[in-house]
């Protein structure tokens, strides 16, 4: 009896410590986090998502046509992108599906539509729409219902992207004469211009913890990735590359800045401290847009 009790403890202790090395594991790679991307291959792109760290690269999307800007849902459950999957229309247009690829349905279906990026609360998703003939911003329900204009323009309105508490969208536009980004009430109201500069500023993207936006800029001759306070102050310089630093994107608790740097007509995805430092290599070449999942 006294053996067959030690017995049972000493099974008991070892399958104790198993399940605590198990949920250490499954924290560790949680915490790793989730970069969705294009991978360009064969004159098509796809979808596809990665570690944060470069590793486990899976394939989502499957098509003969190219696929797009992917964006996560706030909870991290769905990626919206933008697809030329309808032969027949030879439009981009706005699909969604699940983290896992599965479930894939097309949101818009009236002229060209791209670049989607979901509200924080994930009830919207504004995106780029030349239904009117003009490139401007506009805004829908994560189903795709209720899609209305919210600007109205007759230059390039384009990357949209949210504030923390959603009552704002700051965006990039020609209005100028070169590429500036502004800032607007989340119903199109009160436009404001954050950046004053003769060379293009665009692609901003808001930081998760609401007080920076990061954005590309042709302002030392290439582009580079910089970053300003939310009100457009302290506009600072992250990359100084004789080359491409493009499409920024921020990790969850704001820390980390992962984005594109394009050279020899080939891209590839870095990631980077949020003050520019260690600079890390994600991918081989023809990888492209990336997009943190908000949810580790």
């Amino acid at each position: 009896m006294g053996e067959s009790y030690l017995h049972k403890k000493q099974v008991m202790h070892t399958l104790l410590i198993l399940l605590a090395l198990l949920v250490v594991v499954c924290q560790a790679e949680e915490g790793v986090g989730r970069i969705a991307f294009d991978f360009h291959h064969d004159r098509n792109s796809d979808i596809f998502v990665m570690d944060a760290d470069g590793e486990n690269r899976t394939q989502l999307t499957y098509t003969t046509y190219p696929e797009h800007g992917p964006a996560w849902s706030p909870d991290g459950l769905h990626i919206a992108y933008d697809s030329y999957r309808d032969e027949f229309d030879e439009h981009s247009e706005i699909y969604v599906m699940d983290a896992d690829g599965e479930n894939q349905t097309q949101l818009t279906d009236t002229g060209n539509n791209w670049a989607p990026a979901w509200s924080p609360d994930g009830s919207r998703i504004a995106f780029i729409s030349t239904r009117t003939l003009d490139t401007e911003i506009f805004v829908m329900d994560a189903d795709g219902g209720n899609q209305t204009q919210l600007t109205f323009s007759p230059h390039y309105d384009t990357g949209p992207t949210w504030s923390l508490d959603g009552l704002r969208i700051a965006f990039s536009t020609y209005r100028d004469g070169d590429m500036e980004i502004f800032v607007m009430d989340a119903d199109g109201g009160n436009q404001t211009q954050l950046t004053f500069n003769s060379e293009g500023d665009y692609e901003p993207a808001w930081s998760p913890d609401g007080r920076r936006i990061a954005f590309s800029s042709d302002r030392d001759g290439d582009s580079e990735i910089f970053v300003m306070d939310a009100d457009g102050s302290n506009q600072t310089q992250l990359t100084f590359n004789s080359e491409d630093d493009q499409y920024p994107t921020w990790n969850p608790d704001s820390s980390r800045i992962a984005f594109h740097y394009y050279s020899d007509k080939r891209y590839y995805i870095y990631v980077m401290d949020a003050d520019g430092g260690n600079r890390v290599q994600l991918t081989e070449g023809d990888c492209a847009s990336p997009a943190w999942c908000p949810v580790e």
